[in-house]
This record gives structure tokens, C-alpha cells and sequence, in this order.
């Protein structure tokens, strides 16, 4: 298995790909963005269609990404940890063995999309849909999802125990 991209050169690779725009690499956030931030988000994909792209073995933490659509994008060992996601389609998404550890995904739809041996651990998917989705071994020790969610999901017995199940979507998240 390749070796992860650093975040610069993981940047560099999508100034290639056209997906952003040349010039200096966006700053890394000290901490999860919020779409209120005073501060740049960073890498940001707001209100943006991404769609056939390749964003493997790179190195994107705490990446701001609202109101999108990603379709047939591959994120297969890519670290996108700490992200905030909300409010976007996720369409035929491949997250293969991603780090999306503690990611705020509430408010998205996820269709066809594969988690397979990504970790999950405390990512929060409240507020969203899935339609055939594969979680085949995914560590989702500590994500948030409620249990009429995990009801429509094919989880294994140890990934319902280990999932932190909410009586309720609680509140949207904020930006939507």
C-alpha cells in the first residue's frame, strides 16, 4: 500500500488535478472548521461539484466541505480526519481504508457509498441517509448514529455495540 501524500504535497497533487486552484496551499486549521469561521477554512469545497475525481492516498484533515455534491470520487486511503461535512450528496464515494475519525457528516446523503475497513471512530452521522452502503470492516467504535439509522444499516453485531447510538438526531447542524 502506498504511503500517504503530506498534506502539501496532497494539496499539490489536487492543484494538478485542476481541483483547486494553483498558487499557495491553503492553511491547515488548527482545529474542525465551522462554515462561520473567521478564519480561511483551509481547503474548502462549498457549493462545489466534484465528480470522477481521485483524491487517493492523501493527507486532507480538517477539510471544509458544505452544500456539495461528490460523485464517483475516491478518497481510498486518504486521511480526511476531523472534517466537516455537511449538507452534501455523497454518490457512489469510495472510502475504502480512509481515516474519517471524528469527521461531522450530519445533514448529508450517502448513496452507494463504501466505508470498507475505514475508521469511523467518532464521526457523527446524525441527520443522514444511506441507501446501500458497505461498512464491511469499518471501525465505527464511538460514531453517532441513531438507532433507527443503524436499523437500516448491515453492521456487524460488534459494530452495533460499538457505535455511540443516539435516541435522536438532535439539532441540524449549523450552515444548512
Amino acid at each position: 500500500m502506498p504511503n500517504k501524500l503530506s498534506y502539501e504535497d496532497s494539496c499539490r497533487t489536487l492543484q494538478r488535478q485542476q481541483v483547486i486552484e494553483h498558487g499557495d496551499i491553503p492553511p491547515l486549521p488548527r482545529q474542525s472548521p465551522r462554515y462561520d469561521d473567521e478564519e480561511p477554512h483551509g481547503l474548502n469545497f462549498f457549493r462545489t461539484q466534484l465528480t470522477d475525481e481521485t483524491f487517493e492516498h492523501l493527507t486532507l484533515p480538517r477539510t471544509f466541505f458544505c452544500r456539495s455534491e461528490i460523485r464517483r470520487v475516491s478518497f481510498r486511503d486518504t486521511n480526511i480526519s476531523e472534517s466537516t461535512a455537511n449538507w452534501n450528496d455523497f454518490i457512489d464515494v469510495d472510502f475504502t481504508l480512509a481515516d474519517v475519525s471524528r469527521c461531522d457528516f450530519r445533514g448529508c446523503i450517502f448513496q452507494r457509498a463504501q466505508f470498507s475497513g475505514a475508521s469511523l471512530r467518532g464521526t457523527d452521522f446524525r441527520h443522514c441517509s444511506f441507501t446501500d452502503c458497505d461498512f464491511t470492516g469499518a471501525d465505527v467504535e464511538g460514531a453517532k448514529l441513531t438507532r433507527e439509522t443503524v436499523a437500516t444499516l448491515r453492521l456487524s453485531s460488534e459494530q452495533k455495540h460499538a457505535i455511540d447510538m443516539q435516541r435522536d438526531d438532535g439539532e441540524e447542524p449549523d450552515g444548512g
